[in-house]
């Protein structure tokens, strides 16, 4: 545990604060896409950050695996990409250093940072485990808890990677989530938390709990929710594993690869597909649990809907608030293996009425209903933040990289 000494000094420079720590065993958890201003309007990170709405963030994307002096390539379209923004000496990796704050407000606040691999345009895959791992090794020391001299987000720590992979085959990405967990000392395959405290890690994950108490402290409320504070600064951190398939099963890009490595969560891709929320007759969810108590590698992997923000985000299968709100108390009194929402993307949620803010209360409601014996969410932890900027920016002049959710 922290000293009381080192919470208070952390405290004092604004880099831990106590707020409800991310619960990935809950059933009203929100995920969010962030980076590719598909309403033309989007914020710098910290913006979306405010309140205590969203749960998760994948940043998305890291598009090129292999790009110029064999380093990968990010964009995350108006805020920073490798048109706009310098890049690192040799190399086509656009520096977004200043994001740093951002990444750590949105972590203060009790949030997930992750960063998302991959999209519709994405130069992606591996030839060999051996490549996988060499790729592993390099995603660790650039952007989690590895070292470089080339970090794109200066001194942030991200919570993990997210694989929206649309291309190729699902050939060793197992070897390249098994290299990372390996790097980062998760021996076990069941590990389904972002873990506040010991409390939340498996019996078989106690290898790994002394290092997650270097980063939290913890007290208990009467209500059940839990009150930690968060050292952004720390390295020594579950680190998160998810991926996007979309609703046909098996996905044939990554489908394999969920069998054969153990990820938290599943972000499915209800819509752009005949088994979208619009369908109601082909809509699978229940496919996806079963494939999540037999099938995938970590038998506690939490299955969540995904949806798009609006009509514009989505080519098909966009609905309402109301009709997901549905869709979510189903899924919450039938499934176990259910964890939440997951929306494509923070822009056009927010520019629609504040969608993800509609389907997180309605989520919550429901779970309190159907769940009761979840403890219930905390309504104190709405976060102030000071932001650099909250300004809109200006839309890059090169084409910003486009996700399969993104209608193109």
């Amino acid at each position: 545990m922290l000293s009381s000494l080192a919470t208070t000094c952390l405290l004092a420079i604004g880099m831990v604060g106590r707020v409800s720590a991310f619960d990935n065993t809950r059933n009203d958890n929100l995920a969010v896409y962030w980076g590719q201003d598909s309403e033309g309007s989007q914020q710098r990170l910290s913006y979306y950050c405010k309140d205590s709405t969203i749960d998760v963030f994948p940043l998305a994307f890291l598009y090129i695996f292999r790009g110029t002096g064999g380093e990968p390539v990010i964009d995350f379209a108006n805020t920073c990409n490798q048109w706009d923004n310098g890049v690192f000496p040799g190399t086509a990796l656009a520096n977004c250093s200043f994001l740093a704050q951002d990444i750590k407000t949105c972590q203060a606040a009790g949030k997930l940072v992750t960063l998302s691999l991959g999209g519709a345009t994405g130069q992606i895959g591996f030839s060999s485990d051996s490549q996988a791992q060499t790729f592993a090794d390099q995603i660790w020391n650039l952007f989690l808890g590895g070292e470089s001299s080339t970090r794109p987000f200066g001194d942030a720590i991200l919570d993990g990677i997210d694989l929206d992979i649309e291309s190729g085959t699902p050939a060793h990405y197992a070897a390249f989530v098994n290299r990372i967990r390996s790097n980062a000392g998760e021996t076990t395959s069941n590990s389904t938390t972002f873990p506040s405290a010991a409390r939340h890690v498996n019996s078989t994950a106690t290898k790994h709990v002394s290092s997650i108490a270097t980063a939290h402290t913890m007290s208990v409320h009467e209500d059940g929710n839990e009150s930690v504070a968060i050292d952004v600064t720390s390295k020594n951190k579950y680190y998160y594993f998810t991926a996007a398939p979309q609703c046909p099963y098996p996905d044939a890009y990554i489908g394999a690869a969920l069998n054969a490595a153990p990820f938290d969560a599943v972000y499915v891709q209800f819509y752009n597909n005949y088994c979208g929320l619009d369908q109601p007759s082909d809509y699978n969810f229940a496919t996806w649990d079963t494939w999540a108590k037999t099938k995938s590698a970590n038998p506690n992997v939490k299955v969540y809907i995904g949806a798009a923000g609006s009509a514009d985000a989505a080519g098909e299968g966009y609905v309402n608030v109301s009709t997901l709100a549905n869709y979510v108390a189903d899924a919450q009194s039938k499934y176990s293996s259910f964890g939440g929402v997951m929306i494509w993307d923070a822009d056009t949620a927010y520019t629609n009425g504040r969608f993800d803010l509609g389907i997180k209360n309605a989520m919550v409601a429901s779970a309190e209903r159907i769940t009761p014996q979840q403890a219930r969410r905390n309504k104190a932890t709405t976060v102030e933040t000071k932001h650099t900027s909250d300004a809109s920016f200006a839309k890059p002049q090169k084409p910003a990289i486009k996700s399969r959710f993104f209608q193109v």
